[in-house]
């Protein structure tokens, strides 16, 4: 196939193209709508008014048809001209996404209690999401979202920050991978949920109403009376007529008798007219309700229509023992999976009996029936039907059916729907980056080892890459080095690829193995003087989750040795992967050492793996450290430019051993700020 950035060009250049010629035939569209209205307006007066002739009017009664016939093919193509506005902006955005463009990718935020799948043993995921910018600008979910409605966006915010679990990564991927050489389905599917937000990014609204009680049955009296006015009006518009030709034909002695007879008629018929009106007026509020959430509030019903009919269009799934490496000829994890997202998918929303594709072309016509109000000249018509026999409460009634046929199957749709736009997410994802690796996973391991890992947030141009290897357990990874040399930077890059791992995505790296994984970091602490929180405690409080954690896990783990021994089976708690920048920063040196020596002790005797970046020299060459961790520095390098003056650069690879330099003074003097020769600082 061809590299996915490139025919995004392809496509949006002949999009572009497309949208030069839609607006000149959009044009000409409205210069023949207007010609033929004026031309009608005019013949019709000369024809009736002016200059009296059978064939002016013909004619102006011609140009009248021909006009509402142009109207009718004007609007379908703007349907279509708006179909490829949408196109174009998926295209748009998918261009973005390679090209790190962030600005121009939409900003999407969860509340983390609905993406928490960890359940509650798991720390503060806000923190989590916040030092690895799973969230926001710039971020993991910006890379990898193409999704648009509510049950996408938070199924896949849910399985970004969710654990690293092979049982449900293993079957998300699989799905990734089934959609990923389906390059132009998937832009046919995000177009289509990109027309279906345009009514709402949120079906909660549609939800609540299918599975709350009829209105028509809480409110007997109006669903009677909408039965009856109709047939009532209808009784005395015929009785009114017959007054009215009796009338005619009578004597002048009975005229008056008629005459009275027709003005009570009338009367009647005024009386249901106003009846209807105070009810449509200061009753029906609720209706209005009901229909914003099922016919406007659950989102565009074409637009969900055609995403349903798309599943139709999936191949489906084979059982599949194992796949081939991507790329280098590696060895890749084995997808076979006994619930496989895709088919589940299928048969959930293409079900004939009781699948969302059917319902929703059934839903589609009582919109249509609920859509004579916006309708424009046929606004007079449901005038008429509301006025003459509670039209709404009919269409209510149809709804209601509706809703009681399918109030059970609705919310499987929505979570179908939401894990198959996640996973086409996924699918993008693989598709764009065919050098990235699919994880493999081991089973009762406790060590994650990448080759040429790499930060998936950089572009391809600035990401440099390094074998990683964290764990196993009773050891750590002490990252050591100066300032803005890349530690920071690496213990995201393993914590992001991570989080790819658990959400079923490809990882930035050339190979990468990983047991069962929980996260907890300790990276971006920040004070509260809101909260009457220093720095110092903040570092604390952001510790104390992770420790939790691990004595959590741990207390799992002593668990089900128990239930084993007791005869029952259960999977094993994952492994804690703790990430910790520069911890304890806000105390002195000799007491910071002896904290960090027990907290990580604490977190090994609890069975944690992690890694830890400082570039505090002595801490790295604590004795309790050495004995336990593995330790890796980065570098910086310092040249002369053509004035003399010092200039810092870096690689950014990771090389074995304790950092050999220090560069905080050097800083000082490259902002200006060095220190005098002889080592005093000026006041």
């Amino acid at each position: 196939m061809k590299p996915a950035l490139a025919e995004y060009r392809e496509w949006l250049a002949n999009l572009e193209q497309t949208r030069r010629r839609g607006l000149v035939l959009d044009r000409r569209w409205n210069l023949i709508r207007s010609g033929l209205f004026l031309a009608a307006i005019g013949l019709l007066l000369l024809g009736y008014r002016l200059v009296p002739h059978a064939g002016l009017v013909t004619f102006g009664w011609l140009s009248g048809i021909a006009f509402l016939v142009a109207v009718t093919w004007h609007e379908n193509v703007r349907d279509r001209f708006h179909a490829e506005r949408l196109r174009r902006g998926v295209v748009k955005r998918l261009i973005a996404r390679g090209e790190r463009r962030w600005d121009r990718l939409p900003l999407w935020n969860p509340k983390l209690g609905q993406a928490d799948d960890r359940g509650g043993d798991s720390p503060d995921i806000a923190a989590v999401a916040d030092d690895l910018d799973v969230f926001g600008q710039g971020s993991l979910f910006q890379l990898v979202s193409v999704a648009s409605l509510g049950p996408g966006l938070r199924t896949l915010a849910g399985w970004l920050i969710g654990p690293a679990r092979q049982a449900t990564a293993a079957r998300r991927h699989a799905a990734a991978q089934r959609l990923a050489p389906l390059r132009s389905w998937r832009v046919d599917f995000y177009t289509h949920a990109r027309r279906a937000a345009d009514g709402t990014a949120d079906p909660d609204h549609f939800l609540r109403w299918i599975q709350s009680p009829s209105w028509l049955q809480r409110h007997p009296m109006l669903s009677a009376w909408s039965r009856l006015s109709p047939l009532i009006l209808t009784g005395l518009l015929v009785a009114l007529f017959a007054a009215v030709v009796a009338a005619r034909g009578a004597d002048p002695e009975a005229g008056s008798a008629s005459e009275t007879l027709i003005r009570w008629f009338g009367i009647a018929i005024a009386a249901v007219v106003g009846i209807n009106l105070w009810i449509s007026t200061f009753l029906l509020g609720d209706v209005h309700d009901i229909f914003a959430a099922a016919l406007s509030g659950r989102g565009d019903v074409e637009g969900y229509r055609r995403m349903f009919e798309l599943c139709e269009s999936l191949p489906d799934g084979e059982p599949q023992a194992a796949t081939t490496g991507r790329g280098k000829g590696e060895s890749r994890q084995a997808t076979s999976d006994p619930g496989d997202l895709i088919d589940h998918a299928k048969r959930t929303l293409c079900d004939p009996t009781h699948g969302a594709s059917g319902a929703m072309k059934s839903l589609g016509r009582v919109a249509v029936a609920a859509s004579l109000k916006h309708g424009g000249g046929l606004f007079l018509v449901y005038l008429l039907l509301q006025m003459g026999g509670l039209w709404d409460l009919h269409v209510l009634r149809r709804l209601e059916r509706w809703q009681r046929r399918y109030s059970a199957d609705a919310a499987s749709w929505f979570d179908a729907l939401g894990e198959l736009e996640a996973a086409a997410s996924l699918a993008a994802l693989i598709d764009e980056n065919p050098d990235w690796a699919t994880p493999t996973w081991v089973a009762g391991e406790s060590l994650l080892a990448a080759e040429q890992l790499g930060h998936p947030l950089l572009g391809d141009d600035q990401r440099v890459c390094n074998d990683v290897s964290v764990g196993p357990r009773g050891t750590l990874l002490l990252v050591t080095g100066s300032n803005m040399s890349g530690k920071s930077t690496l213990l995201r890059s393993v914590g992001l690829n991570v989080l790819l791992a658990g959400a079923g995505g490809p990882v930035c790296a050339r190979a990468f193995a990983l047991p069962d994984l929980e996260l907890a970091t300790s990276i971006r602490v920040r004070d509260n003087l809101g909260e009457g929180v220093s720095f110092y405690m903040a570092e604390l409080q952001s510790l104390a989750r992770v420790v939790r954690h691990a004595e959590s896990l741990a207390a799992k783990r002593a668990g089900l040795v128990s239930d084993v021994a007791a005869g029952s089976a259960a999977a094993p708690p994952p492994t804690l992967l703790y990430l910790l920048d520069e911890i304890l920063q806000g105390t002195n040196s000799r007491e910071r050492q002896i904290a960090v020596a027990h907290v990580l002790r604490h977190l090994i005797d609890h069975g944690a793996i992690g890694a830890i970046s400082t570039h505090d020299l002595e801490l790295a060459d604590d004795p309790g450290l050495r004995a336990i961790a593995h330790t890796v520095h980065f570098r910086e390098t310092i040249t002369k430019d053509d004035q003399g003056r010092d200039q810092m650069s870096f690689d950014y690879q990771m090389r074995e051993g304790v950092s050999p330099t220090t560069n905080a003074l050097r800083l000082l003097e490259i902002v200006g700020l060095g220190i005098p020769a002889d080592g005093t600082p000026s006041v």
